[in-house]
């Protein structure tokens, strides 16, 4: 913002510059008129600088109030995010909440049932999560690597499902 002002003066004492050397000094009987006509330049000079300084000032005056306000949308902008974070985190840490009191709830049911229902709510609970890690996209060898499974146990749950399925279909 200092550059462009530096430049306008810098063009401005210029011109003035110029126009004084371009104003060739009138000969013979024009004498008597120097001084008014070099008055004349001075005055207009005077004009065009002030003018020049007026006009300086507006876009100075301009370009502060877009600072502001683009510094005042910024800080509200701010906030904004803060607070989405500020509720994304909350959300974040009720549903680990709640995921901790389903798996009390979860392992409390498993120990109140006899171990043939036990094992058998255990390997929906795996099934269930193949099938979910499926879903999100992971390969056969992804998901067998989450679970601490072999591959050829993840191989038949998938056979399993499809013979379900295709058995399903039939009925």
């Amino acid at each position: 913002m200092d550059v462009v002002y530096l430049i306008l003066i810098g063009v401005g004492v210029l011109s003035m510059v110029i126009a004084l050397f371009i104003k060739a000094k009138p000969v013979g009987d024009f004498d008597t008129m120097l001084p008014t006509h070099r008055t004349t330049d001075k005055a207009e000079l005077e004009k065009a600088l002030q003018h020049m300084g007026r006009q300086i000032k507006q876009e100075k005056d301009w370009m502060q109030k877009q600072l502001d306000q683009s510094h005042e949308e910024l800080l509200i902008e701010v906030k904004d995010l803060r607070q989405r974070l500020e509720r994304l985190e909350n959300v974040r840490g009720v549903q680990q909440i709640q995921q901790v009191r389903e798996n009390v709830r979860h392992e409390a049911a498993i120990e109140k049932l006899d171990p043939k229902e036990e094992d058998v709510l255990v390997l929906r609970e795996r099934y269930r999560r193949v099938f979910e890690l499926q879903r999100e996209g992971l390969s056969l060898d992804e998901i067998a690597k989450r679970l601490g499974a072999g591959r050829g146990e993840i191989d038949l749950i998938f056979a399993l499902a499809a013979k379900n399925e295709r058995g399903m279909a039939d009925a």
